[in-house]
């Protein structure tokens, strides 16, 4: 595995290993499959064009589908516009596009530098096997990271330094912390916030010198992380791996409650699906010139291509909780269902310690630890910060209103079905879409202004069925393009031949879509070798 980006990359986790562990752990590439594990949808194929090796954002286009590199896309090519029949509906254009569709991978932008079997990344250096990365360096085998420094197997990660293996925001010298916000110095945490030298705990707030939640003078704490940090530094080095605070929790399904832990049942928040529903008639209305009503009817369209959330009961009181889509995937690693509790629960686990006497017997292994620690282990796949007004069946929210159904719905209003939409408003049935408006079916993209089933694409308006275009405005069937209007399939139309053709178009969506509750083609399947 020889490169630039490997050699740097390798450094960087020897150098955190011993900012965490005191010691280092090995060449990264013999644990790589396990600091992957917690990657979800990351998707290799061979370039049409040339044949390397070229790495996908995501996992939803077609088996049968072309693919190329980004540095292999050239946007300025010229294509004659089809031909009148070939126009005539949906299955004609998609039959007539031909050699014209392919898929971009390996996308890496801005300034950005040593990228290896990477994509979406951008503003970004020294970056390894990973996918969604912004305004980061150092990082390998993570998802969704922004704003980070030295991370690793991280999925969902912001503004974090020095982690490997966890989940969550604002860390600094963390492993294997879940579901976290706001710690330094911690080790195997789940839903701890606003805390600093802590270590197998679960629900903790605004504390610190915590073993399973069990408070301890600084001297005996530093004594005993010294212990176990060199016994997981050993294991990884033997192994190539450690075990996983999943792992542990799922172990800890196996005891009945604590009897300390008593919970009364919560009562379920009244929403309103009026505004959302509003929204969703508008958009299409806009898009198809046909409103739609009755979204939940479209519920199987909308949630195509989407992580979608899991309920769960509560292990302590059966009440409800949500788990975030696009980590679900993590339950199937570990099944910690059984583990399950709500925000509010958590945080009176927080308080519960399993006391000092028990902490004599932690080890690194995963039994040992949970019958240790199954007193207090508990977790979920779930937050929310700031403003959340009138959300339903929402999971992982940051400042949103009039939204349900999805996750990671920040700073963002009248979204459904959705993954990700951030700072946007009327967005539906799409992932990872930023600064967007009245868009349905889009997916990886940012400012896009009335978009339907638009996947890679940036700055673009009244776009339909395009992928990894640029500045794309009135146009439809659009591949890896730049600076077109009125175009279908990367062909320019006279401007009152491509209304007459959009119109009857967006007709035949709009029926069959009304009708069905689904369409036949999506942005994903029309490259599809036929």
């Amino acid at each position: 595995m020889a490169s630039a980006a490997y050699d740097a990359v390798n450094k960087a986790w020897k150098a955190t290993c011993r900012v965490l562990f005191g010691q280092e752990a090995g060449d990264i590439s013999d644990c790589a499959e396990w600091l992957a594990e917690y990657e979800d949808r990351v998707r290799n194929e061979k370039s049409s064009v040339s044949g390397k090796d070229v790495t996908l954002s995501q996992n939803d286009y077609s088996k049968t589908a072309r693919f190329r590199a980004f540095d292999e896309v050239d946007f300025g090519a010229k294509f004659q516009p089809l031909s009148i029949n070939d126009m005539k509906d949906i299955d004609s254009v998609i039959e007539a596009l031909g050699e014209r569709v392919y898929f971009t991978g390996n996308v890496i932008l801005g300034n950005s530098s040593n990228v290896a079997d990477s994509s979406s990344v951008a503003e970004s250096h020294f970056v390894l096997g990973s996918t969604m990365v912004f305004d980061s360096k150092y990082v390998a085998y993570a998802q969704y990271v922004r704003r980070c420094d030295h991370v690793f197997g991280m999925m969902g990660s912001d503004k974090n330094i020095h982690a490997a293996k966890s989940t969550g925001a604002e860390m600094t010298r963390c492993f294997e912390c879940h579901m976290v916000e706001a710690l330094f110095d911690c080790y195997y945490c789940a839903k701890v916030q606003n805390c600093h030298d802590c270590m197998f705990c679960f629900g903790a707030e605004n504390d610190s010198y915590l073993i399973g939640n069990t408070k301890l003078l600084k001297e005996k704490y530093l004594a005993l992380k010294k212990k176990l940090v060199s016994e997981i530094a050993e294991h990884i080095r033997k192994n190539g791996r450690v075990f996983s605070i999943l792992e542990l929790l799922q172990k800890a399904g196996e005891y009945r409650p604590d009897s300390r832990l008593k919970f009364a049942k919560e009562m379920e928040v009244p929403t309103s699906l009026e505004p959302v529903e509003k929204a969703f008639s508008q958009t299409t209305g806009l898009l198809l010139g046909k409103k739609l009503s009755g979204i939940e009817d479209y519920a199987g369209y909308l949630s195509k291509h989407v992580p979608m959330n899991e309920i769960h009961p509560s292990a302590l009181s059966g009440s409800r909780t949500i788990s975030c889509g696009y980590r679900v995937h993590m339950l199937k690693l570990h099944d910690f269902s059984k583990r399950m509790a709500t925000d509010d629960e958590l945080r009176g686990i927080g308080k519960v310690g399993v006391g000092e006497g028990a902490l004599g017997r932690l080890s690194v292994d995963a039994e040992t630890a949970a019958n240790v620690l199954h007193p207090v282990a508990y977790m979920n796949l779930d937050k929310v910060a700031g403003q959340a007004i009138n959300l339903r069946d929402c999971s992982v929210v940051i400042n949103a209103q009039d939204c349900y159904c999805g996750s990671a719905f920040t700073w963002c209003k009248k979204c459904a079905y959705c993954f990700w939409s951030s700072v946007s408003e009327q967005v539906f049935g799409s992932a990872c879409v930023f600064d967007s408006s009245f868009c349905v079916k889009c997916f990886y993209s940012k400012k896009m202004t009335r978009a339907f089933e638009c996947d890679g694409c940036e700055s673009c308006s009244d776009a339909y069925f395009s992928h990894n275009c640029e500045n794309v405005r009135d146009s439809m069937f659009c591949f890896n393009a730049k600076n077109l209007t009125y175009a279908i399939g990367n062909g320019v139309l006279e401007q009152d031949k491509y209304k007459e053709i959009k119109a009857a178009l967006i007709a035949q969506l709009a029926g069959e879509l009304e009708k069905r509750k689904d369409l036949r083609w999506d942005i994903f399947g029309i490259g599809s070798k036929r």
